[in-house]
């Protein structure tokens, strides 16, 4: 038989339960009063500590246009304006040719750092004006690089391929058309790194991006 003096503490231990969950608690249901099991502990992931540097492949020498080559489409020089470390920067690439050329396109490979294209090309980049150029007349090609943060490199190396076709049709009521003989040239340039506390100013600005005149 139970002893009846135990019956108010009962009373009293509910009412304290119910004044200490209060009128608006969510009732999770009925709760085992043995002792807790400990959670089994999770690993932890593994945390890299910085980003990954871009891994790129240059072309073999034997891929390269010889510096001597002098005919054709071809970039004014082959050091480049520099880049700013941590910092998309963008790049100029001048280019000059003897020849008429048309539906020109350039991409770029980068050793050690990230490249972008103007946002109407998308996979590429193309002169200022337009995707053609006339003998003697100079044009550039706009791309984005970044270099991260954290690169000690001081230089950047980078292919240059330009894919375009030689005509005769590149300026006057012909311009429209382009046929010729199509011609792919990788040429390797160079870009100092400077690190993020000298950035100009002009180096991280977005250029106009080049015409989006159709390729071809």
């Amino acid at each position: 038989m139970s002893d009846p003096a135990q019956a108010p503490r009962r009373t009293l231990l509910g009412r304290a339960v119910l004044v200490a969950v209060g009128a608006g608690a969510v009732v999770l249901g009925a709760q085992s009063m043995g002792p807790a099991t400990a959670p089994t502990p999770r690993a932890a992931a593994p945390v890299s500590s910085a980003p990954t540097a871009p891994v790129t492949t240059l072309a073999p020498e034997s891929d390269l246009v010889d510096a001597s080559v002098s005919t054709g489409l071809r970039p004014v020089t082959r050091a480049l304006g520099p880049v700013v470390a941590g910092q998309q920067s963008w790049v100029r690439i001048p280019w000059t040719t003897d020849v008429p050329v048309c539906s020109v396109s350039v991409t770029v490979v980068a050793a050690g750092a990230d490249v972008g294209y103007p946002v109407n090309t998308g996979a590429y980049s193309s002169f200022y004006h337009q995707n053609r150029l006339a003998a003697s007349v100079r044009d550039y090609t706009a791309v984005r690089l970044l270099v991260p943060a954290f690169s000690s490199a001081k230089v950047v190396t980078a292919d240059v391929t330009a894919s375009f076709t030689t005509t005769t049709s590149a300026v006057g009521p012909a311009a429209k058309a382009c046929v010729g003989a199509s011609v792919t040239r990788t040429y390797r340039v160079t870009l100092p790194v400077q690190p993020s506390s000298t950035a100009p100013a002009a180096a991280l600005a977005d250029p106009v991006a080049p015409s989006s005149d159709p390729v071809g």
